[in-house]
């Protein structure tokens, strides 16, 4: 047996630590996408299945468990949230915690219950991330910001870099119709303004003046 063999094993010290390192680092978890099985809206989570499968040792594939009122974490601020409809299917990005969160998320008391680190038990899910290259967001506006109202953008505001705007809603382009609408009601206070009998065409004419510059105005803002 050569030297530096542990006992009347095969492995140096070294190999058996290694062996160690490796099995400690793949029972930690980082982030991972996942996919919405069931939303709970009034608590603020889910029931989230990770889409990773863990290799075992004799080679095959070990598909993770469900993962219970996972919360769902949405941009919000102190006083100002942006919300989403989550239904079964949305990716998202898991991200576990750096040690348990028991206390925190019962009483919001940051000390840890135990030495867990980066478990599946602390997961928190984003919606910010978690889709596949093999399944990129349609229709994407690359000159302006979108905030869609469904998945393939027909519905939703955009704003550009210059301060105009579109809002599409199922009829059309809101603010197109709101410009419209103005165009023509200063049309018509116009056409008053010229009638020889009325008593106010001259406030007629002023209301039809101003209503065509702020038509004008609105339709330099359409996108």
């Amino acid at each position: 047996m050569s030297v530096g063999y542990v006992g009347k094993t095969t492995n140096l010290s070294r190999e058996v630590i290694a062996q160690q390192a490796q099995a400690e680092r793949e029972d930690q978890w980082g982030n991972m996408p996942g996919e919405i099985v069931d939303y709970d809206h009034t608590k603020g989570t889910a029931t989230i299945r990770p889409l990773f499968k863990k290799r075992k040792a004799d080679g095959s594939d070990l598909p993770m468990p469900d993962l219970m009122e996972v919360p769902i974490d949405f941009p919000r601020s102190g006083n100002s949230a942006i919300t989403h409809p989550l239904p079964a299917g949305t990716k998202v990005n898991l991200r576990p915690q750096m040690r348990s969160m028991e206390n925190y998320d019962v009483d919001n008391e940051g000390t840890f219950s135990d030495a867990r680190s980066s478990n599946l038990s602390d997961m928190r899910a984003s919606i910010s991330g978690g889709d596949s290259l093999t399944d990129p967001l349609p229709n994407v506006d690359p000159g302006n910001v979108h905030i869609r109202f469904n998945a393939d953008g027909t519905h939703g505001l955009r704003g550009s870099p210059d301060g105009k705007f579109k809002l599409e809603g199922s009829e059309g382009n809101i603010f197109d119709f709101l410009v419209q609408n103005v165009e023509k009601t200063a049309e018509g206070f116009t056409l008053l303004g010229t009638e020889p009998d009325l008593v106010h065409r001259a406030q007629y004419a002023e209301i039809g003046e101003d209503l065509t510059d702020l038509a004008e105005k609105l339709r330099a803002m359409v996108l």
